[in-house]
């Protein structure tokens, strides 16, 4: 008895089997995604090279906040209570109430108009942040050692890099033998660009 509504299952040839199976299970498989995998990795790396790092400044030891020293918290000193005097006799409220003498109050003076004190803050900060120094390392190729050489010759803001010309890239790369590194890296575009978002 056939069973005509089920489909006819195709019929595989003996000889033929084994080779279908040896194609599925071949040593090819491995070399195609070994090269796949060389392909990815050298695409990667292609790409990885070519990012500014600052490794000066990735090498720079991490600069730690001192620990604070807990302020000892003084010991209130005991009070001594004054003794309480002894009652002799009840006095009577009626007849021996104390008499009060008239206080006379004093009106405190009107207070004077504050100076503008906050203003003058103000403008004691904004002259402060104006004079502190810029941290250079922030710009790419600029390390701690270098920072602090261009420290000694007077540049400590990005305002003063972003202002130099050719001749004065041309001088500071004579002064710390830069070697052309301040226009490889593009020092003063850097500058403009951090001397605007500070």
């Amino acid at each position: 008895m056939t069973l005509s509504f089920l489909p006819e299952l195709p019929q595989i040839d003996p000889e033929k089997g084994p080779n279908l199976m040896a194609g599925a299970a071949s040593p090819l498989w491995l070399v195609f995604g070994g090269a796949a995998m060389a392909g990815a990795t050298w695409w990667w790396w292609a790409t990885r090279w070519r990012e500014a790092v600052n490794v000066e400044a990735l090498m720079a030891p991490t600069a730690t906040l001192p620990t604070p020293t807990p302020t000892p918290t003084p010991t209130p000193e005991p009070v001594e209570l004054a003794p309480k005097p002894a009652v002799e006799a009840p006095i009577d409220p009626v007849t021996e109430a104390p008499v009060l003498a008239p206080v006379e109050l004093e009106v405190p003076a009107p207070i004077a108009a504050a100076e503008p004190v906050a203003e003058v803050a103000v403008e004691a900060v904004v002259e402060a942040a104006k004079s502190a120094a810029d941290d250079l390392t922030q710009l790419v190729g600029i390390g701690p050692k270098l920072a602090a050489s261009l420290s000694e010759l007077g540049v400590t803001r990005f305002e003063q890099i972003a202002g130099w010309g050719a001749e004065d890239l041309a001088d500071f790369d004579a002064k710390l033998n830069l070697r052309g590194r301040a226009e490889r890296d593009a020092w003063v575009a850097q500058a403009k660009r951090l001397a605007a978002g500070a």
